[in-house]
C-alpha cells in the first residue's frame, strides 16, 4: 500500500496532539514514538497494530474531539509507522552503504531548556527501549548470548541517560551524545542485521568506509541544510 511520509507541518501537528491536554499523561511524544517504531521494525518479530498502538497512549484511550480528529491522528500515526517500515524494507536493505537507511527523528528543545543538549535523543532511546520490552524475552536472550549485539544495544540506550542504577550503561557528556547520535542510524542497522541473521541465516551486507554524518554536516538528503536542522532535527 503506497503512502506519503509525514511532512513537517503534519509532524508538528501530531506531536502537538500527543503532548496536548486530551491525551494520557504518559503518552509518548513524537520522538519517543519514532524510537518505538524503529525498535519494533528492526526487532525479532512482527508485532500487530492492536498491540503497539495502545502503548503510544500508555494503554489508555485519548480524547478526540470527534471521529474526524480520531481518523486524522490515527492516520498520521499509521503513516509514520509505515514510513519506518519502508525504510528498513528488504528492497531498501539492499542499498546499505554510506547513507543510512533511516534518520531517526530527534527533536531539539533549543530555546525551551538551556540544558537541552544534555538530554538530546533521550526520548528517542526511551521509545526504543519500550519497543525492546514488547519482546523482552527475545531481546534479552540475544543480549545474553552475543557480546557485540549487547554493545550495539547498550550504545543506543546510553542516549536515554544513566541515573547510576544501570552499571552496564555509559554516561555521555554533550560531545559524546552528539557523536552517538551521528552513529545512531548505523547502530540501529547493526541491530537489524543481527535479528535478520537470527531469522533467516547469514545476511550479506555491504558497508562503505565513508565518514558518518555529523550533526553539523550537510544532510545527506541533499536539502543543503545541516543534518541537525533537517533529518537530524
Amino acid at each position: 500500500m503506497s503512502h506519503t511520509p509525514l511532512n513537517e507541518s503534519e509532524l508538528e501537528y501530531l506531536d502537538t496532539f500527543l503532548m496536548g491536554p486530551t491525551t494520557p499523561d504518559e503518552t509518548m511524544d513524537l520522538e519517543m514514538v519514532d524510537g518505538f517504531f524503529v525498535a519494533l521494525t528492526v526487532g525479532p518479530e512482527d508485532i500487530a497494530e492492536d498491540e503497539w498502538l495502545p502503548q503510544i497512549f500508555a494503554g489508555q484511550t485519548p480524547e478526540f474531539s470527534d471521529q474526524n480528529e480520531a481518523d486524522e491522528i490515527l492516520g498520521l500515526i499509521r503513516r509514520h509507522y509505515q514510513t519506518v517500515q519502508d525504510a528498513y524494507s528488504p528492497k531498501r536493505r539492499g542499498n546499505v552503504g554510506e547513507e543510512p537507511l533511516y534518520l531517526p527523528l530527534i527533536l531539539e528543545d533549543e530555546g525551551v531548556d538551556e540544558k537541552w543538549k544534555e538530554t538530546l535523543g533521550a526520548y528517542w532511546a526511551s521509545g526504543f527501549r519500550v519497543g525492546i520490552l514488547a519482546r523482552e524475552d527475545l531481546w534479552q536472550a540475544g543480549l545474553d548470548e552475543d557480546e557485540e549485539f549487547f554493545d550495539t544495544v547498550a550504545g543506543i540506550l546510553a542516549l536515554e541517560g544513566n541515573d547510576g542504577e544501570d552499571e552496564d550503561l555509559e554516561t555521555l557528556d554533550i560531545a559524546q551524545r552528539e557523536e552517538r547520535l551521528a552513529e545512531l542510524p548505523w547502530l540501529v542497522e547493526d541491530a537489524m542485521f543481527y535479528w535478520l541473521e537470527k531469522r533467516y541465516g547469514k545476511v550479506e551486507t555491504v558497508r562503505n568506509d565513508a565518514p558518518k554524518v555529523g550533526r553539523n554536516d550537510p544532510c545527506p538528503c541533499g536539502s543543503g541544510k545541516k543534518y541537525k536542522k533537517c533529518h537530524g532535527a
